[in-house]
């Protein structure tokens, strides 16, 4: 840990409370890109992540964002503390937020949760501001229809990195021309709804009380099902979770014929991210088109 980096921190957090407090920092688990630390004094606990300038040019603003929208849009997140750049670091203090087990009650609340943000709607698929998927740029230009939208600011950019880096061959290039073609007949006609972007099971955290705290979001108006099928992607939910849901919202016809179409993306970014052990499992759902 940088002390300097450190030092500053804990100052802004000082002026901030009004109070000279020792901080403890404890390092904790938050994902593969940031460091994460949980800083502690008296009463106060703090969740902070930090990285380097260079990843992020704008700082964790697109997170604040992330954070502000799904609020807004009634999901319960973590307290936005301060967000801030010191020399090349950048640095997001949130609230600590305790994790609880996650009972029968906490899934059937979090799946009411996550319907109450999808009834949220826009008139257009997009966002006024783009963010990012991990630490990958992600696109969120405005498209009045879906398929488009998912073909230009998600699958595209997502194929060239990877054609252009040498983790697709063209004949993989080709086999995702030929879905493009087929899309439109396959997504269902739907309003654009608030959605999470990044729902797998590290980004929200069981509370005491049976809620669901969303975190780590890639916000957007998009197809709802976008969250369902990247929760069934990696594991970690339940299943009385989706069974709620759909008692709640029910999802169109074919759900789960669609899928796997969705988790194209975050396989993608995965296989640019993390390298080829994601190939075979895009290989496998753009083939079946």
């Amino acid at each position: 840990m940088d002390f300097l980096l450190q030092q500053h921190i804990e100052k802004q957090l000082s002026s901030q409370l009004s109070k000279n407090l020792n901080f403890e920092w404890q390092p904790v688990g938050g994902g593969s890109i940031n460091i994460t630390y949980k800083i502690s004094a008296k009463n106060y606990n703090y969740f902070v992540k930090i990285n380097n300038k260079a990843v992020f040019e704008n700082g964790f603003k697109e997170e604040v964002l992330g954070l502000q929208f799904l609020k807004a849009n009634g999901a319960i997140t973590p307290k936005i503390i301060i967000e801030g750049t010191y020399s090349n670091k950048i640095y997001l203090v949130l609230s600590w937020i305790e994790s609880s087990l996650e009972t029968t009650h906490f899934w059937e609340n979090f799946a009411i949760q996550l319907a109450n943000l999808h009834q949220n709607k826009a008139l257009k698929f997009g966002l006024n501001h783009h963010n990012f998927m991990g630490e990958l740029h992600q696109k969120n230009t405005f498209f009045n229809d879906f398929t488009p939208f998912f073909i230009e600011n998600r699958l595209k950019p997502q194929v060239k990195l990877a054609f252009d880096s040498g983790l697709l061959q063209t004949k993989e290039v080709q086999l995702f021309e030929s879905l493009y073609k087929q899309l439109p007949s396959i997504f269902p006609n739907e309003k654009p709804s608030a959605i999470h972007g990044d729902l797998w099971s590290g980004n929200f955290i069981a509370t005491a009380n049976n809620k669901a705290v969303f975190i780590d979001p890639a916000v957007y108006y998009g197809y709802r099902e976008v969250d369902l099928a990247m929760s069934l992607l990696f594991g970690g939910f339940s299943k009385l979770f989706h069974t709620t849901y759909n008692e709640v919202y029910p999802l169109e016809k074919g759900f789960n014929n669609r899928k796997d179409l969705y988790n194209l993306y975050p396989l993608l970014i995965h296989l640019n991210l993390f390298g080829k052990s994601y190939l075979q499992s895009i290989r496998t759902i753009v083939s079946q088109f």
